[in-house]
């Protein structure tokens, strides 16, 4: 009964009459449609009430059992090279985007007027010192040492302040080095422990499934909510730069989904199908850390590669290999310059190329608005003017960051499916011996 419930209400063509209806009544009815905007909250933070204790125990017992593994050398030999490998080759697709179709080369006077409109508050009554304070959080940490500075953002000094403030990256790095200490531990208290940590795994996935019968409503509200406040006038003035940011999304989802279509030898189309779920609660939530379980599960079930290679190196990439982000943040630093006129040259776009790939590694575990203001990091060495254009980015990343999110969770599946040994015919992968699972890549 459930599961016919569930694909009722997660099948397309409902989703598909949900995001019409939502546009629809965002346009017709903005000040209704805004009344719906707590709704959307309210999912999204159920949802990330169940991810971080998920993170916690699928990456912490996958250290832990893949470091007790004599042939776990093989994960961590294809992580060094496919990661940086990766932001490479989504840098290089964004830059050649932005060759093909200049994401400022249109530009007019409506993009300047935008800009300045926005920052002077006449878009939303706010001005841009009232938008830097509400993205600033209270407790932020200012030093003048990059590095001391760069350290703050690995190294957590409370484990559980990180888990309560939903600091992503510093509970990854926790669970990395509790993970691999249990590795090193023995008895059966540790064999206890990691039981209990799949146990807890499997009840957080349950209740991801619950929460997916909610989808359609949510969607509902929060699409509906977003085109209200976003309005046209935003998306007309940057229409050009949101069609350079999909053609690199479609770029690199293209790519994916041959690699998988490789990887797991099926059709394109059934790299698609398979992960269609992922695919749903990538677009409709924007929440790359939601899709983990949903993605671990299709990628295990469906594709039937390794759990126990899956369960790691899945939540790790979407945690630091921000593919999308590199192509987000290079993409948006050619715009300015284009705007505002700058020439660049050879040199100039090797640095964006190489600061684009630096911003991606600083950008792990930051999302949504914190993601677009890491641009005047690529931005400063070619001192370029950041402060207006990162207000405009912020007000349409609500369409933006459905690409940006879709690239990096169906990306990092795919680069979890050149990681992890693919699955065999009879998929079970995860009971073969070593000398097999090697055969078998």
């Amino acid at each position: 009964m459930s599961s016919t419930i569930s694909r009722i209400l997660l099948h397309p063509l409902l989703l598909l009459a949900v995001i019409i209806t939502a546009i629809f009544t965002g346009i017709q009815s903005p000040e209704t449609a805004k009344q719906f905007a707590p709704i959307g909250g309210y999912y999204i933070s159920l949802l990330k009430m169940i991810i971080l204790p998920y993170l916690f125990v699928t990456i912490t017992s996958g250290v832990a059992r893949m470091a007790s593994d004599p042939s776990a050398k093989q994960y961590i030999k294809r992580i060094v090279l496919i990661y940086p490998a990766a932001m490479v080759l989504s840098a290089s697709v964004a830059l050649a985007c932005t060759f093909i179709l200049p994401p400022g080369g249109t530009v007019d006077g409506t993009v300047m007027e935008a800009l300045g409109g926005i920052v002077s508050g006449s878009e939303n009554g706010a001005s841009a010192t009232d938008v830097e304070i509400t993205l600033s959080g209270s407790d932020a940490k200012a030093t003048d040492d990059p590095a001391i500075s760069l350290l703050d953002r690995f190294i957590p000094e409370n484990i559980f302040a990180a888990l309560s403030s939903g600091d992503s990256l510093k509970t990854v790095i926790f669970c990395i080095v509790f993970g691999a200490a249990l590795a090193r531990s023995s008895g059966s208290g540790t064999g206890a422990l990691l039981g209990f940590f799949s146990v807890v795994q499997h009840a957080c996935t349950q209740v991801i499934r619950w929460l997916n019968l909610l989808l359609p409503f949510a969607l509902f509200a929060m699409l509906a909510a977003q085109v209200a406040s976003v309005g046209v006038g935003p998306l007309l003035s940057l229409g050009r730069f949101i069609e350079v940011q999909a053609l690199s999304g479609a770029v690199l989802l293209t790519i994916a989904v041959l690699v998988i279509s490789y990887r797991a030898r099926i059709s394109p189309l059934a790299a698609l199908g398979q992960l269609g779920d992922t695919i749903i609660m990538a677009v409709s939530t924007r929440s790359s850390l939601s899709c983990i379980p949903i993605a671990v599960r299709e990628m295990t079930e469906n594709l039937r590669f390794a759990p126990k290679g899956v369960d790691l190196v899945l939540p790790l990439g979407i945690t630091l290999c921000r593919v999308a982000t590199v192509s987000y943040l290079l993409i948006g630093t050619v715009f300015i310059a284009q705007v505002y006129g700058v020439e660049i040259d050879a040199r100039g776009y090797a640095t964006i190329f190489i600061a684009s790939i630096a911003a991606g590694l600083a950008a792990s575990g930051a999302t949504g608005a914190m993601a677009v203001m890491l641009i005047s990091l690529v931005a400063e060495p070619m001192k370029l003017p950041v402060e207006a254009a990162i207000v405009l980015f912020i007000a349409v990343d609500p369409v933006i960051d459905v690409v940006r999110t879709l690239v990096l969770v169906y990306g990092n599946c795919a680069l979890a499916s050149l990681i992890v040994p693919r699955p065999v015919a009879d998929g079970h992968q995860a009971a073969l011996s070593p000398a097999t699972a090697q055969a078998a890549k």
